[in-house]
Protein backbone atom coordinates (compact mmCIF):
# COMPACT_ATOMS: atom_id res chain seq x y z
CA UNK A 1 0.00 0.00 0.00
CA UNK A 2 1.60 3.45 -1.17
CA UNK A 3 2.33 5.74 1.75
CA UNK A 4 -0.04 8.18 1.53
CA UNK A 5 -2.86 5.72 1.25
CA UNK A 6 -1.74 4.48 4.63
CA UNK A 7 -2.04 7.88 6.34
CA UNK A 8 -5.36 8.31 4.31
CA UNK A 9 -6.32 4.96 6.91
CA UNK A 10 -5.26 6.34 9.69
CA UNK A 11 -6.54 9.58 9.70
CA UNK A 12 -9.95 8.05 8.46
CA UNK A 13 -9.86 6.00 11.26
CA UNK A 14 -8.80 8.62 13.62
CA UNK A 15 -12.34 11.18 13.00
CA UNK A 16 -14.36 8.22 13.11
CA UNK A 17 -13.01 7.52 16.80
CA UNK A 18 -13.10 10.96 17.61
CA UNK A 19 -16.54 10.96 16.43
CA UNK A 20 -17.64 8.44 18.61
CA UNK A 21 -15.73 9.85 21.40
CA UNK A 22 -15.58 13.53 22.63
CA UNK A 23 -15.60 15.66 19.33
CA UNK A 24 -19.73 16.42 20.03
CA UNK A 25 -19.50 17.86 23.29
CA UNK A 26 -15.56 19.54 22.49
CA UNK A 27 -17.69 21.81 19.29
CA UNK A 28 -21.15 22.35 21.39
CA UNK A 29 -18.72 23.84 24.14
CA UNK A 30 -16.90 26.02 21.56
CA UNK A 31 -20.99 26.80 20.28
CA UNK A 32 -21.89 27.49 24.00
CA UNK A 33 -19.23 30.23 25.04
CA UNK A 34 -19.42 31.86 21.75
CA UNK A 35 -23.31 32.47 21.93
CA UNK A 36 -22.99 33.48 25.38
CA UNK A 37 -20.24 35.42 24.86
CA UNK A 38 -19.52 38.40 22.46
CA UNK A 39 -20.10 36.25 19.32
CA UNK A 40 -17.42 37.44 16.82
CA UNK A 41 -18.02 36.58 13.73
CA UNK A 42 -14.09 36.28 13.04
CA UNK A 43 -11.20 35.29 15.22
CA UNK A 44 -8.14 38.05 14.91
CA UNK A 45 -4.86 36.92 14.27
CA UNK A 46 -2.00 38.94 14.35
CA UNK A 47 -0.02 38.94 10.90
CA UNK A 48 3.36 37.75 12.64
CA UNK A 49 2.13 34.82 14.03
CA UNK A 50 2.00 33.32 10.37
CA UNK A 51 4.29 35.68 8.27
CA UNK A 52 7.86 36.37 8.74
CA UNK A 53 7.76 40.37 9.20
CA UNK A 54 11.22 40.33 6.23
CA UNK A 55 11.55 37.36 3.68
CA UNK A 56 14.22 34.53 4.48
CA UNK A 57 16.46 33.30 2.13
CA UNK A 58 16.19 29.52 1.16
CA UNK A 59 18.63 28.07 -1.40
CA UNK A 60 16.90 24.58 -1.26
CA UNK A 61 13.18 23.50 -2.00
CA UNK A 62 14.62 20.06 0.01
CA UNK A 63 16.18 22.58 3.22
CA UNK A 64 13.30 24.24 4.72
CA UNK A 65 14.09 27.07 6.99
CA UNK A 66 15.56 26.77 10.64
CA UNK A 67 13.12 26.28 13.05
CA UNK A 68 13.89 29.31 14.68
CA UNK A 69 13.01 31.15 11.67
CA UNK A 70 10.17 30.06 10.69
CA UNK A 71 6.89 32.24 12.29
CA UNK A 72 5.40 30.84 15.30
CA UNK A 73 2.28 28.65 13.83
CA UNK A 74 4.74 26.67 11.13
CA UNK A 75 7.34 25.92 14.43
CA UNK A 76 4.15 24.03 15.59
CA UNK A 77 3.75 21.70 12.11
CA UNK A 78 4.38 18.12 13.87
CA UNK A 79 2.80 14.89 13.31
CA UNK A 80 1.83 14.26 16.46
CA UNK A 81 0.34 16.80 19.09
CA UNK A 82 -2.17 19.53 19.48
CA UNK A 83 -0.55 22.44 20.11
CA UNK A 84 -1.37 24.52 17.27
CA UNK A 85 -5.15 23.35 17.36
CA UNK A 86 -4.89 24.09 21.58
CA UNK A 87 -3.35 27.74 21.02
CA UNK A 88 -5.97 28.92 18.23
CA UNK A 89 -8.49 27.69 20.62
CA UNK A 90 -7.21 29.90 22.98
CA UNK A 91 -7.31 32.82 20.70
CA UNK A 92 -11.02 31.84 19.95
CA UNK A 93 -12.23 31.58 23.54
CA UNK A 94 -10.24 35.04 24.51
CA UNK A 95 -12.12 37.03 21.67
CA UNK A 96 -15.26 35.26 22.75
CA UNK A 97 -14.91 36.92 26.17
CA UNK A 98 -13.28 40.24 25.63
CA UNK A 99 -13.29 43.05 23.26
CA UNK A 100 -10.71 43.70 20.48
CA UNK A 101 -7.74 46.02 22.55
CA UNK A 102 -9.09 44.67 25.70
CA UNK A 103 -6.67 41.80 28.12
CA UNK A 104 -8.71 38.42 29.09
CA UNK A 105 -7.25 38.12 32.63
CA UNK A 106 -8.94 35.31 33.66
CA UNK A 107 -8.53 32.42 30.82
CA UNK A 108 -10.05 28.87 31.39
CA UNK A 109 -7.90 26.29 34.03
CA UNK A 110 -6.32 23.75 32.08
CA UNK A 111 -9.13 20.97 33.67
CA UNK A 112 -12.62 21.31 34.86
CA UNK A 113 -12.79 22.27 38.49
CA UNK A 114 -15.96 22.60 41.37
CA UNK A 115 -16.05 26.27 40.72
CA UNK A 116 -16.32 26.50 36.74
CA UNK A 117 -16.73 23.13 34.83
CA UNK A 118 -15.52 25.41 31.74
CA UNK A 119 -12.11 24.04 30.97
CA UNK A 120 -9.44 24.00 27.82
CA UNK A 121 -9.74 20.19 28.48
CA UNK A 122 -13.05 20.37 27.21
CA UNK A 123 -12.40 22.77 24.22
CA UNK A 124 -9.75 20.86 22.80
CA UNK A 125 -10.43 17.63 20.96
CA UNK A 126 -7.86 14.98 21.54
CA UNK A 127 -7.32 11.32 19.79
CA UNK A 128 -6.68 9.73 23.20
CA UNK A 129 -6.87 6.32 22.80
CA UNK A 130 -7.20 3.39 25.35
CA UNK A 131 -3.36 1.74 25.97
CA UNK A 132 -4.97 -1.18 28.57
CA UNK A 133 -4.36 -2.64 30.31
CA UNK A 134 -6.14 -0.86 33.04
CA UNK A 135 -10.13 0.54 33.45
CA UNK A 136 -10.49 1.96 30.53
CA UNK A 137 -11.90 5.78 30.94
CA UNK A 138 -9.05 6.57 32.97
CA UNK A 139 -6.48 5.56 30.48
CA UNK A 140 -8.30 7.82 27.81
CA UNK A 141 -8.35 10.25 30.34
CA UNK A 142 -4.45 10.13 31.02
CA UNK A 143 -3.37 9.81 27.56
CA UNK A 144 -5.59 13.07 27.28
CA UNK A 145 -3.47 14.68 29.51
CA UNK A 146 -0.44 13.72 28.77
CA UNK A 147 -0.76 15.48 25.39
CA UNK A 148 -2.48 18.59 27.00
CA UNK A 149 0.57 18.97 29.30
CA UNK A 150 2.58 18.14 26.39
CA UNK A 151 1.52 21.03 24.02
CA UNK A 152 1.24 23.23 27.56
CA UNK A 153 4.90 22.81 27.20
CA UNK A 154 5.48 23.37 23.78
CA UNK A 155 3.59 26.63 23.93
CA UNK A 156 5.29 28.05 26.61
CA UNK A 157 8.60 26.98 24.91
CA UNK A 158 7.32 29.45 22.26
CA UNK A 159 6.47 32.41 24.88
CA UNK A 160 2.64 32.13 24.12
CA UNK A 161 1.78 31.22 27.45
CA UNK A 162 3.45 31.72 30.64
CA UNK A 163 2.32 29.72 33.49
CA UNK A 164 0.68 31.16 36.96
CA UNK A 165 -0.04 28.34 39.33
CA UNK A 166 2.56 26.43 40.98
CA UNK A 167 5.59 24.48 39.71
CA UNK A 168 5.56 21.53 37.45
CA UNK A 169 3.56 21.14 33.83
CA UNK A 170 0.41 19.67 35.56
CA UNK A 171 -0.67 23.20 36.43
CA UNK A 172 -4.08 24.08 36.12
CA UNK A 173 -3.85 28.25 34.86
CA UNK A 174 -1.70 30.00 32.54
CA UNK A 175 -1.89 33.53 31.26
CA UNK A 176 -1.86 34.26 27.22
CA UNK A 177 0.82 35.75 25.91
CA UNK A 178 0.73 37.53 22.91
CA UNK A 179 1.10 35.78 19.33
CA UNK A 180 3.16 38.27 17.62
CA UNK A 181 6.59 36.69 18.18
CA UNK A 182 7.90 39.76 20.72
CA UNK A 183 7.81 37.62 24.12
CA UNK A 184 10.05 36.01 25.67
CA UNK A 185 10.34 33.38 28.46
CA UNK A 186 11.71 35.96 30.40
CA UNK A 187 9.81 38.93 29.32
CA UNK A 188 6.65 38.09 28.38
CA UNK A 189 3.76 40.37 26.93
CA UNK A 190 0.20 40.04 28.27
CA UNK A 191 -1.89 38.73 25.27
CA UNK A 192 -5.08 41.56 24.13
CA UNK A 193 -6.96 41.28 21.25
CA UNK A 194 -5.94 42.42 18.17
CA UNK A 195 -7.39 46.18 18.16
CA UNK A 196 -8.35 47.66 14.60
CA UNK A 197 -4.74 49.72 14.12
CA UNK A 198 -2.67 46.07 13.85
CA UNK A 199 -2.16 44.24 10.91
CA UNK A 200 -4.20 40.75 11.63
CA UNK A 201 -5.83 38.46 9.66
CA UNK A 202 -9.22 36.70 10.07
CA UNK A 203 -10.64 33.22 10.27
CA UNK A 204 -14.11 32.76 10.53
CA UNK A 205 -15.90 31.66 13.73
CA UNK A 206 -17.16 28.21 12.03
CA UNK A 207 -13.70 27.30 12.14
CA UNK A 208 -13.99 26.36 15.52
CA UNK A 209 -18.18 26.47 16.58
CA UNK A 210 -18.20 23.92 13.78
CA UNK A 211 -15.34 21.57 14.98
CA UNK A 212 -12.65 21.84 12.00
CA UNK A 213 -9.66 23.40 13.96
CA UNK A 214 -10.02 19.37 15.34
CA UNK A 215 -10.64 17.17 12.34
CA UNK A 216 -7.82 19.51 10.24
CA UNK A 217 -4.32 18.43 10.21
CA UNK A 218 -1.79 20.54 11.38
CA UNK A 219 -0.11 21.64 7.73
CA UNK A 220 -4.00 21.85 6.57
CA UNK A 221 -4.44 24.49 9.26
CA UNK A 222 -1.30 25.99 8.90
CA UNK A 223 -1.98 26.32 4.80
CA UNK A 224 -5.03 27.50 5.73
CA UNK A 225 -3.54 30.38 7.75
CA UNK A 226 -1.08 31.49 5.05
CA UNK A 227 -3.49 31.64 2.56
CA UNK A 228 -6.15 33.80 4.88
CA UNK A 229 -3.47 36.16 5.09
CA UNK A 230 -2.51 36.41 1.45
CA UNK A 231 -6.04 36.74 0.54
CA UNK A 232 -6.08 39.83 2.49
CA UNK A 233 -3.18 41.29 2.43
CA UNK A 234 -2.11 39.74 -1.69
CA UNK A 235 -5.20 40.24 -3.85
CA UNK A 236 -5.68 39.61 -7.32
CA UNK A 237 -7.76 41.44 -9.77
CA UNK A 238 -10.15 39.72 -11.27
CA UNK A 239 -13.09 40.27 -14.30
CA UNK A 240 -15.20 39.94 -11.69
CA UNK A 241 -14.49 42.60 -8.77
CA UNK A 242 -16.65 40.43 -5.95
CA UNK A 243 -14.68 37.98 -5.79
CA UNK A 244 -11.00 37.67 -4.16
CA UNK A 245 -8.34 35.72 -5.50
CA UNK A 246 -4.76 35.21 -4.69
CA UNK A 247 -1.26 33.31 -5.36
CA UNK A 248 1.47 32.34 -3.53
CA UNK A 249 5.11 32.04 -4.65
CA UNK A 250 7.91 29.57 -3.93
CA UNK A 251 9.95 32.28 -2.13
CA UNK A 252 6.89 33.55 -0.86
CA UNK A 253 5.57 30.69 0.67
CA UNK A 254 9.34 29.41 2.18
CA UNK A 255 10.90 32.88 3.16
CA UNK A 256 7.74 34.58 4.44
CA UNK A 257 5.72 31.69 6.06
CA UNK A 258 8.22 29.15 6.58
CA UNK A 259 5.87 26.28 4.56
CA UNK A 260 7.72 23.17 2.59
CA UNK A 261 6.16 21.77 -0.34
CA UNK A 262 4.61 19.26 1.49
CA UNK A 263 2.02 21.39 3.50
CA UNK A 264 1.18 23.85 0.39
CA UNK A 265 0.57 20.81 -1.26
CA UNK A 266 -2.81 20.34 0.66
CA UNK A 267 -4.36 22.60 -1.36
CA UNK A 268 -6.02 19.33 -2.99
CA UNK A 269 -7.51 18.40 0.37
CA UNK A 270 -8.49 21.98 1.20
CA UNK A 271 -9.77 22.23 -2.04
CA UNK A 272 -12.15 19.26 -1.91
CA UNK A 273 -13.39 20.21 1.20
CA UNK A 274 -14.89 23.08 -0.02
CA UNK A 275 -12.89 25.61 2.07
CA UNK A 276 -11.38 26.97 -1.19
CA UNK A 277 -11.41 27.31 -4.54
CA UNK A 278 -8.18 26.20 -6.51
CA UNK A 279 -7.87 27.40 -9.78
CA UNK A 280 -4.53 25.23 -11.37
CA UNK A 281 -3.11 26.73 -14.90
CA UNK A 282 -4.15 24.41 -17.73
CA UNK A 283 -0.22 23.43 -18.35
CA UNK A 284 0.11 21.66 -14.91
CA UNK A 285 -0.52 18.60 -13.67
CA UNK A 286 -2.94 17.55 -10.86
CA UNK A 287 0.33 16.63 -8.70
CA UNK A 288 1.34 20.05 -9.54
CA UNK A 289 4.23 19.49 -11.97
CA UNK A 290 4.22 21.34 -15.35
CA UNK A 291 4.31 20.15 -18.87
CA UNK A 292 7.38 20.63 -20.52
CA UNK A 293 9.12 22.59 -17.63
CA UNK A 294 12.29 24.44 -18.07
CA UNK A 295 13.84 26.89 -15.91
CA UNK A 296 13.81 29.94 -17.86
CA UNK A 297 9.90 29.17 -18.76
CA UNK A 298 8.15 32.88 -19.36
CA UNK A 299 4.46 31.78 -19.09
CA UNK A 300 4.93 29.99 -15.62
CA UNK A 301 2.03 30.60 -13.33
CA UNK A 302 1.14 29.72 -10.03
CA UNK A 303 -2.20 28.39 -8.19
CA UNK A 304 -4.77 30.73 -7.65
CA UNK A 305 -6.71 30.75 -4.73
CA UNK A 306 -10.35 32.04 -3.74
CA UNK A 307 -12.26 31.55 -0.62
CA UNK A 308 -15.94 29.59 -0.48
CA UNK A 309 -17.63 31.86 2.04
CA UNK A 310 -20.33 28.99 2.91
CA UNK A 311 -17.67 26.48 3.28
CA UNK A 312 -16.90 26.63 7.20
CA UNK A 313 -20.65 26.65 8.03
CA UNK A 314 -20.95 23.02 7.53
CA UNK A 315 -20.11 20.74 10.10
CA UNK A 316 -16.42 19.37 9.64
CA UNK A 317 -16.68 15.78 10.61
CA UNK A 318 -19.42 15.15 8.29
CA UNK A 319 -17.66 16.78 5.30
CA UNK A 320 -13.96 15.68 5.93
CA UNK A 321 -15.27 12.00 6.69
CA UNK A 322 -16.94 12.03 3.47
CA UNK A 323 -14.14 13.12 1.31
CA UNK A 324 -11.59 11.05 2.92
CA UNK A 325 -13.86 8.21 2.33
CA UNK A 326 -14.10 8.87 -1.12
CA UNK A 327 -9.89 9.41 -1.26
CA UNK A 328 -9.34 5.84 -0.10
CA UNK A 329 -11.59 4.30 -2.61
CA UNK A 330 -10.93 6.44 -5.91
CA UNK A 331 -7.00 7.70 -4.55
CA UNK A 332 -7.44 11.45 -5.74
CA UNK A 333 -8.90 14.19 -3.29
CA UNK A 334 -12.00 15.40 -5.17
CA UNK A 335 -15.39 16.93 -4.33
CA UNK A 336 -18.63 15.10 -3.78
CA UNK A 337 -20.47 15.24 -7.49
CA UNK A 338 -23.40 17.33 -5.09
CA UNK A 339 -20.85 20.10 -4.44
CA UNK A 340 -21.99 23.20 -5.72
CA UNK A 341 -20.20 25.24 -9.01
CA UNK A 342 -16.51 26.37 -8.02
CA UNK A 343 -16.68 30.25 -7.90
CA UNK A 344 -13.77 31.13 -10.02
CA UNK A 345 -15.36 29.37 -13.22
CA UNK A 346 -17.04 32.36 -13.93
CA UNK A 347 -13.90 34.79 -13.72
CA UNK A 348 -10.90 35.73 -15.71
CA UNK A 349 -7.94 36.50 -14.36
CA UNK A 350 -6.57 39.82 -15.54
CA UNK A 351 -2.54 39.51 -16.63
CA UNK A 352 0.34 39.42 -14.34
CA UNK A 353 3.90 39.89 -14.51
CA UNK A 354 3.80 37.58 -11.85
CA UNK A 355 6.22 34.06 -12.99
CA UNK A 356 7.50 32.69 -10.10
CA UNK A 357 6.78 29.14 -9.67
CA UNK A 358 4.72 27.81 -6.75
Amino acid sequence: MPAEDGKVEVRLQTLKDLRRAELPAVTAAAQRIWEQGLQPATIRIRRSYVRNETMKLVEDERKPLPMADRPLSARMIAPKGVALKFHLTQLFAAQCAVKPGKPWFHPYPVEPTVQDDASWAGLVAVHATYKGPGIQSASVATNKRRQLTQALKKLEGLALIRATTGPGRARQGFEMLCENGKSTPAAGIPYSVPSSSEAYLEVPREFFTNGWVHVLTMSEIAALLMWFDALKFDPTRTSDTSIIVTRVTSDTRQGFYGLGRETYETHQQLDAFQLLDVIRPEERHYDGKWEDYKQDTSDLFCHRVTPTPQGFQRKADDVVLEVLQRRDILGTWSRSLNAPVRRHERIKMRPTNKKQKA
